[in-house]
This record gives structure tokens, sequence and C-alpha cells, in this order.
């Protein structure tokens, strides 16, 4: 299954909601870089949601915004599925006391 956005809307989506933030605190691209521990060209490509850029440095970024718990939840869980062999498996039955004639 794929999703709507492909590889690379979703990665300019993340730089450009990472921007976003940056702005709406007032920080500069080269203060953010040096907290995160990366180039300033580096940290221009996280923004442009350059997809060349090593997640670790992208996972840091959204430490240092406060938003690294997001990351646990970009996937969801699993949900359980039945598959064909599940629904195929008859019902176990309990043995019923042997009787004896008497």
């Amino acid at each position: 299954m794929f999703s709507i956005l492909g590889e690379v809307e979703a990665m300019q989506k993340l730089g450009a909601r990472i921007q976003t933030v940056r702005l709406h605190r007032n920080l500069s691209q080269d203060y953010v870089a040096r907290a995160v521990g990366v180039t300033r060209p580096t940290y221009r490509k996280i923004e442009a949601g350059d997809g060349s850029v090593e997640f670790r440095h992208v996972a840091r970024t959204l430490g240092f915004l406060g938003a690294s718990e997001a990351l646990g939840t970009l996937l969801p869980e699993p949900a359980a599925e039945l598959t064909l062999k599940d629904l195929l498996v008859p019902e176990r039955r309990r043995a019923g006391k042997k009787r004896t004639a008497v």
C-alpha cells in the first residue's frame, strides 16, 4: 500500500514543517544546525526535504525541536489480521468421558 504522497513530497512536507517550527520559535538556521551537530548546508537540506540527508540528522533535529516522540508514532501498530488459514482451521472439541458398558 502506498501513500498518496510520494517520498519526495513527504520529505518536503516534513522539511517545511521543521522550518515553520524553527521560525515560530525565532531560531536561526545556524543556531539549530550547531545545536543538532550538522553543518548549515546540511540543515538547509533538511528543511528543503532533501532525501540524501542521513535520517539520524533529521531525527536529532526533531528531537531538538521537541518532536522526537512523534517518530515513534509514524507507523501505527499492526492490527491483528485473520488469514485464510486461520479461518479454515477446524474448531477444537474437548474429548468426552469414555462411557463404559455395565
